[in-house]
Formats: C-alpha cells, structure tokens, sequence
C-alpha cells in the first residue's frame, strides 16, 4: 500500500527553522521543503551563550559535537556570571562556576558557529535560498505559497513559520497582530580582544553593568575576541527602525554610556562600528497554530524582543514538540489538526510562564523607580529582584522538553483532551514558583 507523504514546508532558516527540519526529516512518510528570503544564510549579531536545555538539544539535532571545540570546563569556585553598577564598578551579585562533569559545559560562541553546527546536520543546498514569501494561499488539497520571484510552490500539508519576529507567516495567520517599536535597542559588537588589552578592571567572565535605564554586557570569548552588548532607550523619530543588524557609528553608540565607570566608557570606545537591532514586540498569542495547517515557532510565534537571550533554544523546544506531535499522529493515524492543537497544549505553557517573568520584572522596575531611590539604591535593589534569586532557579535554561514531552504524551494518552496542557502547566507553574529567574528577563545578550 502507498501511502501519501505528509508534505511540509518550512519558512525561513534561523536556527528554528533548522531545527524543525532536522527534526521532521528523520521522520517516515515525510517530505520537508526549506525556504528562505536570503540570498545566502548567514547569522548577524554577536555572541550566543549554550546554556544547558540549548546543549541537551543540540545532542538530540546531532549538532552538539560540532561545537565541542568552543567549550571549555568551569574552575570551581571561580567567577562565571557578575552583575555590577554601571556607575561604580561595584559587584552587587556574582555567580561561582563549577567542574562538575555532569553539568553542561560554558560556552558562549558567534551566532555563525551554531548556524553552521546545524547546517552540518542537512545536505548542502537543501535550503532554497531567494525565496521571499509574499502569499499564502489556502485551498482544499493544501497551502501553496507564493514568492517574490514569482514562483508558486506547493500544495502543502502543513507550513511552518519560523520567519522570525517580521513573521510573513504570522502576519497571514493572525492579521490582527501588530509590532510596535518598544522604544529601546541593542547595540552589539565583537572585536579582537587586543582592542581592549589596555582597559583595566575588565571581568574574566560574563558580566552585566546596571544603571537605572540602561545596562552593558562584557565578555572575553575563545579565540581571541571579545564581545560587548548594550541595550538603551531610543526615539524613532523617521520611523526607520528596523529590527535585523544596522551598522552604526561609534558616535551613535557611545553618549548613551557616558555616565558609567571608566573601564566601561573606553570599552565601549572601542569599536569604530557597531550593529544596532531595534527591539519589536507585538501581542501574546493563545494559539500559534491556524486552521490545522500553519504552525509557527521562535520568534514568529512568540517575539520576546530578546529577553533571556535563549532564542535559539526556545526555538530548539518548539521544533523538537513540533515534530514529536507530528510523528505521535502519523504513527497513530490521527489527522494533522490534532497534533498541532496538541503543539499548541504542549508549549502554550512554557511561553505563559516566560511572560509571566518578564512581567514580574517589569513589575519590579516600576515599583523601584516608584520609591525615588537614588541611582546607586536604584541599581542596587533592581538587581536584587530581577536577578540574584533567579539565577539559582534554572527553570529557564535547565527546562527540559524531552521531559515534558513525555509526561504530556503520557497523559494525553489516558485519554483527557487537556491533559497534555496541564502537565505541562503543571510544570511551568512549580518551576516558577520556585524562584524561577524573576528577570533573567532583561538579558541582552
């Protein structure tokens, strides 16, 4: 007996995007399309730190041992993570590394070397690259997409939006969903160390500088090189802000620093150019899946303009349920609108409990700024809430989905219809009980 292919395209090559295709190509009886806008891929930003659900997803994608060569082991008892004031230079919270061989390593790598560790998983060319979506066209035998160099591709059974957060995809689901400019960007840069060697008081490790409105992040990485990070409030006064890479002048970057310490004014003097990425948010979606045909994931599902700065492993999560959901109906003969409505279940979730950080830090720096502290007291007691309690937690970067696949599929199978959902909400609500990152949330990096 033949049995027809479940064909699936996939929007956009990010590391979601990838993700999602390694996962479903390992799948029998489907058949996966790649497109991408780009004309060739290529990752613009800065650094991306490995936490440990990013590590334990990379094994699953087979993409971990391409980037062993760029981790290194922790010295117990050594600085890994510090928060200092901005102002001053002092620390006001530090996290201690350590050897431990069943912990995930450190590791903090440009954004090109995961993009390629994931590439190395699928055949070359299998991405198609030029290809911008322009329309997304319905009918009963599938979805055909239109690009902008006039090809039509399709009927497909199912279209993954993984087109990041100017989600072409999502803007055809959901019409009714708007970015806005927040009104803060990120500057980011890595430079060659040597640029740096002559700034004294520079951390060995990964570190925040805080003022009230605005905070730096500093970190030596291997090979030689070193990475600085900001985040700071902007007027959009010609409506041009975009959200992809900028390059920008030095002069662009460095008044929005001059009130900090001396070690950070020349670090930031440093680099002639910088990129700059606007930050974008829109509203929080119930559902990111439309008519039992469209899924979408990373950051076209969900835009959290950066925070926690573990995109690509919130992407990683949704690609690996996407894909589990997908194999679970075609193994049991379900149709294909139950395993995204079981997609849905699965991660709605996680994201909830996410927003539910960045809300509560949010919360928290308004009620600071409230009691008119001076800006010493102001960084002091930030930092105290949004910050030391929620790096012990680990919910956020030591959530395992593989974990709570399983536990959603065990109960989705005693037969409840929402059972999946409150397994997996469930979880998200002890993890954030317990002292989950209350504001890992303003993370730039």
């Amino acid at each position: 007996m033949t049995v027809t292919p479940l064909n699936v395209a996939i929007v956009g090559a990010g590391p979601g995007g990838l993700a999602a295709s390694i996962n479903l190509r390992r799948l029998d009886n489907v058949r996966v399309s790649v497109y991408d806008q780009a004309s060739e891929l290529r990752e613009v930003g800065a650094g991306i730190s490995i936490n440990q659900n990013t590590w334990r997803l990379l094994g699953e994608l087979g993409a971990a041992a391409a980037l062993d060569a760029y981790y290194t082991r922790g010295v117990d008892g050594a600085p890994d993570t510090e928060h200092r004031n901005g102002r001053t230079g002092a620390v006001l919270a530090r996290t201690a590394q350590t050897a431990d061989p069943s912990r995930p390593p450190r590791s903090r790598v440009e954004r090109y070397k995961l993009q390629n560790a994931l590439l190395s998983q699928i055949p070359r060319g299998f991405v198609r690259l030029g290809k911008k979506l322009k329309t997304i066209d319905e009918q009963e035998d599938g979805v055909r997409l239109g690009f902008a160099d006039g090809s039509i591709e399709g009927p497909f059974d199912l279209v993954v939006g993984a087109d990041g957060i100017r989600s072409a995809v999502r803007q055809y689901a959901f019409p009714e969903h708007k970015l806005a400019y927040t009104g803060k960007v990120a500057y980011r840069v890595i430079i060659p160390a040597d640029k740096v060697a002559h700034v004294a008081d520079v951390p060995a490790g990964a570190c925040f500088w805080h003022t009230p409105t605005t905070h730096v992040y500093t970190n030596p990485l291997e090979g030689g090189l070193f990475e600085l990070a900001t985040r700071a409030s902007e007027p959009d006064e010609h409506g041009q802000k975009v959200s992809w890479g900028q390059v920008v002048p030095k002069s662009q970057v460095v008044h929005h620093y001059e009130g900090y310490c001396e070690t950070i004014r020349q670090l930031i003097d440093a680099p002639e150019e910088w990129l700059e990425f606007a930050m974008f948010g829109g509203p929080r979606l119930e559902s990111v899946t439309h008519n039992g045909r469209i899924a979408l994931i990373g950051d076209a599902s969900h835009p959290l303009s950066g925070a926690f700065g573990s995109g690509a492993a919130f992407a990683f999560e949704d690609a690996y349920v996407l894909s589990q959901t997908i194999a679970y109906a075609l193994e049991n003969g379900k149709p294909l609108a139950s395993a995204l409505k079981l997609f849905d279940d699965v991660r709605h979730p996680r994201y909830k409990g996410l927003y539910e950080i960045l809300d509560r830090g949010i919360d928290n720096v308004k009620d600071v700024t409230s009691q008119h502290l001076s800006p010493d007291e102001h960084v002091r007691e930030t930092v105290e809430r949004n910050w030391k309690g929620g790096e012990q937690g680990g919910w956020i970067y030591g959530y395992n989905v593989t974990e709570v696949w399983r536990e959603a599929l065990a109960a989705h199978e005693k037969g409840d219809g929402t059972a999946a959902a409150k397994v997996a909400t469930t979880r998200t609500t002890v993890a954030s009980v317990a002292k989950a990152a209350p504001a890992a949330a303003i993370v730039t990096a």
